[in-house]
């Protein structure tokens, strides 16, 4: 169908008669008005309703701190990615993308120390990894969201969907507490190594 000028519904029939406003045209239950389709375009939807429900398993009850408005529009900043970076991924099963924040926090240390690199300049770059973990957490936390899915859908029963993405989604606080504890580590022997 396309849209009437008189009335602005999607309602003229291939007679070219508007079933809504002309009286001689059968009425059609199923016209939907321009400004609706305008204003909600079908090419923008993000995610079928049934995509959601997938996102709201994988992520639990924390849904909407990352997609406040819903339709997995990720929120543009994170503040526990901000302060806690490495273990906020671990905490979000980011494995990956913690071992390359770390990595790069380890390739930081090492620059500081090998090339006497001025320690303001050194907190200035870890402030801005902190700036850079906070704006892109939640894309990349949508990326691995969406990709753990699909990796789901595409071997799991039906049966088997929803118990496969509590698994893989959701949190994960004893690695982050391991990680934890194992960095602090880390530091407390070099230090005493250095004999600080």
């Amino acid at each position: 169908m396309e849209k009437c000028q008189k009335c602005g519904n999607m309602s003229v029939n291939d007679n070219g008669e508007c079933v809504v406003c002309d009286e001689s045209a059968s009425v059609n239950p199923y016209a939907v008005s321009a400004a609706v389709t305008d204003s909600f375009p079908i090419d923008d939807i993000s995610s079928t309703p049934e995509e959601e429900e997938y996102s709201k398993i994988f992520v639990g009850s924390k849904y909407y701190s990352f997609f406040p408005h819903g339709r997995d529009i990720p929120k543009s900043w994170n503040w526990a990615a901000f302060f806690i970076g490495v273990f906020w991924f671990i905490y979000r099963k980011m494995y990956l993308y913690a071992a390359i924040y770390l990595g790069l926090g380890f390739l930081l240390t090492g620059i500081q120390s090998m090339l006497g690199v001025s320690e303001i300049i050194t907190n200035v770059i870890s402030i801005g990894m902190g700036v850079g973990a906070g704006v892109l957490a939640n894309r990349l936390y949508k990326q691995h969201m969406d990709k753990k899915i699909a990796e789901t859908l595409a071997v799991a029963q039906k049966s088997e969907i929803i118990p496969a993405l509590k698994a893989k989604g959701g949190t994960n606080l004893i690695g982050a507490l391991i990680a934890f504890g194992i960095l602090f580590g880390i530091i407390v022997m070099s230090m005493s190594a250095m004999g600080i």
